[in-house]
């Protein structure tokens, strides 16, 4: 398989391309702005993909202007993957990127970029993440999936990979369900209409999915094997982190920042609902995740270790190399 299509996201929703403001008065606007007495670089791009729940720590840090006290203007550019950023990381198009945790770790582990993980997402818990079926669908757990499609965003990345940690820890047969790629705007259509058995959600498309459609949950995707599960962060390149240590700590603790606020359960429904356009009645029913405010090797190599598993990695893969580190104060 082509090296390119082991980058592959584990999100949701793509929308088209909009202009984004970003915080803070600090810094020019082109790919060479200035530093200030804070950062190197005051102007950074980061690639996003918009409105979904695991931005909403990067959101909280937006709107509570914690990039630009810390020196820094963000300017938002658009994305669709985590595949997509790798080559704009490399070619400093992109000096941050978000995305899944398992692209990132498919695209180091084979040599397509060299990434250090600078600030953590979303991390998995019950409730936020299923697998559903319609209400009448005779499917009730995890072991009827074989012989069954299952709809996902990708045929390789972490929606396809937690799902067959799943199946496996009921004691089924992973390798006999049949995995089709749905895409997520289609979701909901696609399981309505029966182009498929079961689709894998994430929030807020899971409460959708139950509102509109009376959706069962058929398996949690954040329990068992999958428990805790890191699914997303933010990488930036490593020589870019190397010649701007300030612009990147400074990144990282507004992200920090960011992500603590959302201990706090109301404000993350509130943050969604403002980013994310989302109608309040989803926007409050919504399983809200973890947003860890640091990136911890131990959850990222659970990740690595069960990509190895399911052949999603070729060899065993340590992610210590790519855990940012940083600069002593």
């Amino acid at each position: 398989m082509h090296t390119f299509r082991r980058w592959v996201t584990a999100t949701v929703t793509v929308v088209a391309v909009t202009a984004l403001g970003g915080c803070g008065l600090l810094g020019g606007s082109d790919d060479n702005a200035g530093g200030n007495d804070k950062v190197e670089k005051a102007t950074v791009k980061v690639g996003i993909i918009p409105q979904l729940l695991d931005i909403a720590g990067f959101e909280r840090a937006r709107s509570a202007g914690y990039f630009g006290a810390a020196g820094l203007q963000v300017e938002l550019v658009t994305i669709k993957s985590a595949t997509e950023a790798v080559p704009k990381l490399k070619t400093g198009e992109l000096d941050f990127a978000f995305g899944n945790w398992s692209s990132f770790i498919a695209a180091q582990s084979e040599g397509a970029a060299d990434l250090r993980a600078v600030a953590d997402g979303l991390q998995a818990k019950p409730g936020m993440t299923a697998l559903v079926a319609m209400p009448q669908s005779p499917i009730t757990s995890a072991k009827d999936l074989p012989g069954k499609s299952v709809g996902v965003n990708a045929l390789v990345g972490n929606v396809t990979l937690t799902s067959k940690a799943v199946v496996k820890a009921a004691g089924a047969d992973p390798g006999r369900v049949q995995f089709k790629v749905i895409p997520t705007a289609d979701a909901l259509n696609a399981l309505k209409t029966g182009q498929i058995d079961v689709m894998s959600l994430q929030e807020p498309n899971l409460t959708m999915a139950k509102q509109k459609l009376g959706a069962k949950v058929v398996a949690d995707r954040a329990t068992g094997p999958v428990a805790d599960f890191s699914i997303s962060g933010y990488v930036a390149p490593a020589a870019f982190v190397k010649n701007n240590p300030k612009t990147t700590a400074a990144f990282a603790g507004a992200m920090a920042k960011g992500q603590g606020d959302l201990a706090d359960q109301q404000l993350v429904r509130k943050t969604l609902q403002d980013y994310a356009k989302l109608d309040p009645g989803v926007a409050q029913a919504v399983g809200t995740g973890v947003f860890p405010t640091a990136v911890e090797g131990a959850r990222l190599q659970k990740v690595a270790d069960l990509m190895l598993t399911y052949g999603d990695l070729k060899k065993k893969f340590d992610v210590g190399p790519m855990l940012y580190q940083a600069p002593a104060s």
